[in-house]
């Protein structure tokens, strides 16, 4: 395996450990401190101004409750790479451990813009609640950032399949000779 190759796959997999603790704090941050969180230009601006100090904290948690669901995807996703890439930088390829992981990453990024797009309702109704009667809302967005993670989803998906069936493929020739 070629050493630059290993050494680029090791680094990857620190940057993805890095993001399974990062994401669910900074969320979290987002959430309780809008206002000194806009400079992370988190993906919470479907929010709009619903979301600030101003919005009573418990309903502000009930919020981030319902977005640690679809966190939770993302955090699986970023697990799952940091082992993918371990495999890749221990120079397994095409073995089941990296099809499973490369699997996973995919099922949690289509899973995840399911579930964020679905979380969006309560998020919202939490958020502008306290603002009253004739104020309040439920908002759902699917842009096109939620098309290209479906669309990446689907191609590590088919590409997990592809390496798979080569995989396959390659054991039934070993078996001929």
């Amino acid at each position: 395996m070629d050493r630059g190759f290993a050494g680029l796959s090791r680094w990857m997999a620190g940057c993805s450990a890095l993001g399974v603790g990062l994401y669910p704090l900074l969320l979290a941050v987002t959430f309780l401190f809008p206002q000194h969180t806009g400079w992370l230009m988190f993906d919470v601006n479907h929010l709009g101004s619903t979301l600030s100090e101003s919005t009573p904290l418990p309903y502000r948690l009930g919020a981030l409750a319902c977005a640690a669901v679809p966190a939770g995807f993302i955090v699986w996703a970023l697990w799952s790479l940091h082992r993918l890439f371990l495999c890749y930088a221990a120079g397994e390829v095409f073995s089941a451990g990296p099809l499973k992981h490369l699997t996973h990453v995919a099922v949690a990024l289509f899973a995840n813009v399911i579930v964020a797009f679905a979380m969006q309702a309560p998020i919202s109704f939490l958020l502008s609640w306290p603002l009253g009667h004739g104020h309040r809302e439920i908002s759902l967005a699917f842009g096109s950032g939620d098309v290209e993670q479906l669309f990446t989803a689907g191609v590590m998906l088919v590409i997990a399949r592809v390496m798979a069936e080569a995989r396959r493929m390659a054991d039934e020739n070993a078996k001929f000779v």
